[in-house]
């Protein structure tokens, strides 16, 4: 199915590893330029020909337009936006202090709103735009196993993206956020094994997901066959929460 992403610019936040890398590879398929952002990113030797490599800390105040910045100065346009950097955290609701708390807020919330402002400014001259964010099944379930920051931060991203919908779509510019559940990846490993095997077990599918079946999600909600779906928390969990 051509998604009709060919000759389209998008960035990625957290590129390097996990969800955000497989996001980069499934719209770089599709045709896309694409600008990896990440705290620490990728030595240009070591991504694929033609991609952009961006160093940006999205919790900076100008974190979100240095990214947008780097996509207008090498390709002169930005289309899409996956805000996906995040950090992960785990334990009781006495394990949580305030630095902490402080530190993912920003990082999961405060990020994702500063790189989707910038790129929402950037995208409005155009009148289109995809702008997809990031959030966890732990925003609608509580989180079995992330701690209460963390919890806080995705459900925000999700009332987040809503609000950007609002202010987005008279401009041709949708706004949409995926809900990935247990996903294997190196921010998932922190849970152990043993726990993941135990979720796995728990979901209807009997096993955790990938992170290409996520970027296959966001890679649609990308493209032209989604230009109706707006506002919208897209679950990817395996049926781990339903309804």
């Amino acid at each position: 199915m051509d998604l009709g992403l060919s000759g389209r610019v998008a960035a990625i936040t957290g590129a390097t590893s996990g969800i955000g890398a497989a996001c980069a590879r499934a719209l770089a398929q599709e045709g896309c330029e694409i600008v990896a952002a990440d705290l620490r990113p990728a030595p240009a030797g070591q991504l694929p020909e033609g991609w952009l490599a961006v160093e940006a800390d999205v919790a900076s105040a100008d974190g979100g337009r240095r990214v947008v910045d780097a996509a207008l100065e090498r390709f002169g346009r930005l289309d899409v936006l996956v805000a996906c950097a995040g950090i992960y955290e785990t334990g009781a609701l006495d394990d949580v202090d305030a630095d902490r708390w402080d530190q993912v807020m920003a990082v999961n919330l405060r990020g994702t709103f500063l790189c989707a402002q910038a790129a929402i400014a950037a995208m409005r001259p155009r009148g289109w735009g995809r702008v997809i964010t990031l959030a966890s099944i732990a925003a609608r379930n509580g989180g079995r196993l992330a701690g209460p920051a963390y919890v806080a931060s995705k459900a925000g991203v999700v009332g987040l993206t809503r609000s950007l919908a609002h202010a987005a779509g008279p401009h041709g510019i949708t706004v949409n956020c995926v809900a990935p559940g247990v996903i294997d990846t190196p921010m998932t490993g922190v849970m152990g094994d043993a726990a993941k095997a135990q979720l796995a077990g728990g979901t209807p599918l009997r096993r955790n997901g990938r992170p290409e079946e996520v970027a296959d999600v966001v890679a649609m909600l990308a493209s032209e066959r989604a230009g109706f779906v707006h506002g919208a928390l897209v679950d990817v969990n395996g049926g781990l929460a339903m309804g």
